[in-house]
């Protein structure tokens, strides 16, 4: 007598026999589905966090003035500085532009950039703020951290975390500068002529 062969799975076949293929989405642990509750898609930074908390300002323009800038700052000076990236030793993906062309606008736009960011720092650095942005923007403190910023989600109400959420916001506002109310400079059609 011959054994039984292998046994088929269960599920949804198509007409030709074939399973059907479900898609199953992974949607993280608990800990990152709380996170995402929480934090909606600003979890992943520490700027981030502060931006969705509502630590940023009570105004909701100032605060996204305020994410966008220290946003910006964070991606021109990983691409122009660089800073500390993993990457994978088995990662075989070629690394640079080889065979690229540069193109003359891309040059500009990145001399541009870079300029923006040079200064950035000199004012961060003339302030005396830039270590507090630090920590907001480096990628050190994705998951939790700063230890000030972490408190002060919890409920903390620390006078030396809120000093330092002062100087972290005194740093965005040197990169992204308040908005002035507009004027309206001609009454109507008529009066400019």
């Amino acid at each position: 007598m011959a054994r039984r062969g292998r046994p088929s799975k269960a599920g949804k076949r198509h007409s030709n026999g074939r399973r059907v293929h479900e898609p199953s989405f992974d949607k993280g642990s608990d800990w990152v589905q709380a996170r995402r509750e929480r934090y909606g898609t600003h979890y992943s930074t520490a700027l981030g966090r502060a931006f969705a908390a509502g630590l940023l300002a009570d105004d909701a323009e100032l605060a996204l003035d305020r994410y966008q800038g220290g946003k910006r700052f964070a991606r021109v000076y990983n691409r122009i500085v660089g800073g500390e990236t993993y990457r994978c030793p088995l990662d075989r993906s070629p690394r640079g532009m080889a065979g690229e062309m540069v193109e003359p606008e891309r040059l500009e736009f990145e001399a541009r950039d870079q300029d923006w960011l040079f200064a950035a720092m000199a004012s961060l650095d003339a302030a005396g703020c830039r270590p507090y942005l630090d920590q907001l923007v480096t990628s050190a403190h994705t998951d939790h951290g700063p230890a000030w910023l972490d408190r002060m989600l919890a409920g903390g109400a620390d006078p030396c975390d809120r000093m330092l959420l002062g100087a972290a916001l005194c740093a965005l506002d040197i990169l992204a500068p308040p908005r002035k109310p507009a004027r309206i400079l001609v009454a109507t059609y008529g009066d400019a002529a």
